[in-house]
């Protein structure tokens, strides 16, 4: 069992690696959409105002 560990140390950082990347990809999406659903908002709002 340890064995097996030990043959691929590089296998594991490359995936630790590709699940972080997704993480970061996933987050910047989100980020997006939130900032450009609260732009939409307050245009909403802003011309309710006016």
């Amino acid at each position: 069992m340890t064995q097996t560990h030990r043959q691929y140390p590089g296998r594991r950082a490359a995936q630790a690696a590709a699940v972080a990347r997704a993480d970061t990809r996933i987050v910047g999406a989100t980020t997006l959409i939130l900032s450009v659903l609260l732009v939409l908002l307050s245009g909403a709002v802003w011309t309710q105002l006016t």
